[in-house]
């Protein structure tokens, strides 16, 4: 069966320009990860279309035009890869748009909020109006105060120390401190490394190779923090953040659960498949090895890189951690 690469993008009607629809590009690249807190895409069109000989590349790729980005192997294969908004454009050759997902429109939101204790919940649904809100459940923050700001410095100190709570955007909803999908509705995706996969850059590491410290620290109601160590000198060194473990004994069982599972062994890394079926992060994927059928194991996806060009759809797969 012969596959035939299709994309097609959409440009709403924006500001007086009609709906504009486009099937022919010299590139896309998309990239989104929990950790980037607003996903992006790179257009690169080719200059000599006609459609440019009277319409000017400023006037018609304008900054928060809503974009769609599908595409696939033939016409049933097409899928929704990104939609978001231009950010910018420029007028060289190739034509590049750049774009964001909806975390461009909402973290531009202004916030002037101060509790004296409050949940990651109620915060988030302040200062997201509007938006669904998919928070952590029974996150306290104690007290907060953001005085003339915007969303995105919010979130940016959210993800930071002591909280560690990353933000990304699942269509319109706002997630937060939920790292990997944890609905029912995602399938595992399986990945034969000897069939499926273009490329990898894994390290595959037995449990007996694995040396490793965990930092562990509860973050309380009242912003005081517990802490502790668990584990060997002289390895990978992970901290976790918890909410609202009063005790140190309980902190720590519940540090060295957290440490068996990365104590398992596993793949790390990444590797590089076409680009059916489609990934996103927080996804779950199955590996298996026909040279190695020991190292078979099911991960969760921290990011993914996707390319459509010269004939090819490629997607980069980064392995979170491994599903216990």
């Amino acid at each position: 069966m012969t596959l035939a690469m299709i994309c097609k993008i959409t440009f709403a009607s924006y500001q007086n320009q009609p709906e504009l629809i486009i099937r022919l590009v010299n590139s896309i690249e998309i990239e989104s990860s929990f950790k980037l807190l607003t996903d992006k895409a790179v257009i690169r069109l080719p200059r000599n279309l006609k459609f440019f000989d009277r319409n000017k590349v400023k006037d018609v790729f304008r900054r928060g035009r809503p974009v769609k980005i599908e595409f696939g192997y033939n016409n049933d294969g097409i899928v929704n890869e990104f939609e978001g908004y231009v950010t910018q454009a420029s007028a060289n050759i190739p034509i590049e748009i750049q774009c964001e997902d909806e975390m461009w429109k909402l973290k531009q939101l202004p916030v002037n909020v101060s509790y004296k204790s409050v949940t990651l919940e109620t915060l988030l649904n302040e200062i997201a109006s509007g938006y669904d809100v998919d928070a952590l459940e029974g996150v306290t923050l104690g007290g907060v105060r953001f005085p003339k700001t915007n969303v995105a410095e919010v979130l940016d100190k959210l993800k930071k120390d002591p909280y560690k709570l990353y933000s990304y955007m699942k269509g319109k909803q706002l997630v937060c401190g939920k790292y990997y999908s944890d609905d029912s509705d995602s399938e595992t995706v399986k990945f034969h490394l000897e069939r499926n996969a273009v490329s990898n850059d894994l390290n595959y590491r037995s449990a007996e190779d694995i040396v490793l410290r965990l930092k562990g620290i509860s973050v309380l109601a009242n912003g005081t923090k517990i802490e502790s160590i668990i584990g060997e000198e002289g390895g990978d060194d992970f901290q976790l953040t918890y909410y609202n473990i009063e005790l140190k004994a309980e902190l720590e069982k519940l540090m060295q659960k957290d440490y068996e599972l990365r104590k398992r062994g596993g793949f790390d890394g990444s590797f590089t498949s076409f680009g059916t079926p489609s990934v996103y992060h927080g996804m779950k994927v199955e590996l298996e090895s026909s040279l190695y059928s020991e190292r078979s194991g099911t991960y969760y996806v921290e990011a993914v890189k996707k390319r459509f060009e010269n004939a090819s759809i490629r997607q980069e797969i980064t392995l979170g951690g491994a599903v216990a």
